[in-house]
């Protein structure tokens, strides 16, 4: 037998194991259609097919999660998004959705290592802020001070987000001063942006020059 013949023959064998069995790329399409038809059983039945045919295949497991959050299964969506995560940490998608699963599942201290892992590694003000949320959430207000007091040094003053969010804090803990302070600081940053000027005008301040210290006197 010659090697030609030997080849072919393998060829034949591979084909023959894998006929009966979807490959990976139909068994994605199939889920993103019932997926995108709203069809989460269905969806969640193939992608739970490609990761038990690919476990390092990130999509799915993605997907699988998203579907499992829709049938109300938190903690299998939690292990899926987990996956997930590991494979592509900087998906901000992916991470919020995890983080929501976490805490649908009860799991309040492993949402917080995970938030406050992911922003000491990332060093982001987006993930600062996010974990700075979910502390205050959680009803623990000086981890959620700390992150969003780390989310302003990060962001250099160029960002009116942590500022809004510092001020919204402030709010829901009775500080109106500190909130005045943050929203002039976030108006400072975006003196056009009106949800930030309807803000301080619900505290009694108009925002204008005098609240930058500059005005139109040439003198």
């Amino acid at each position: 037998m010659n090697q030609q013949t030997i080849t072919l023959i393998g060829c034949v064998l591979l084909i023959i194991a894998g006929c009966g069995q979807p490959s990976n790329t139909a068994l994605m399409e199939s889920g993103d259609y019932a997926r995108w038809q709203g069809r989460w059983e269905d969806a969640a039945t193939d992608y739970n097919k490609a990761v038990s045919q690919h476990p390092g295949d990130w999509r799915a497991q993605y997907h699988l999660g998203q579907c499992l959050l829709e049938l109300d299964d938190p903690l299998g969506a939690s292990q899926a998004l987990a996956i997930a995560e590991s494979i592509q940490p900087c998906n901000e998608e992916i991470a919020e959705l995890l983080a929501e699963a976490l805490l649908r599942s009860g799991d309040r201290n492993r949402l917080f290592s995970f938030l406050r892992t992911r922003a000491q590694k990332h060093q982001t003000v987006r993930d600062w802020i996010q974990f700075a949320q979910y502390a205050m959430d959680l009803d623990d207000p000086d981890a959620a001070t700390n992150a969003i007091n780390t989310a302003i040094a990060i962001s250099d003053r160029s960002d009116s987000t942590p500022y809004v969010v510092a001020a919204q804090f402030a709010e829901r803990l009775g500080d109106d001063t500190l909130a005045i302070s943050m929203w002039q600081q976030a108006w400072r940053i975006e003196p056009k942006n009106e949800t930030i000027a309807d803000a301080l005008r619900t505290h009694g301040e108009i925002p204008g020059p005098t609240m930058t210290g500059i005005t139109d006197d040439p003198q």
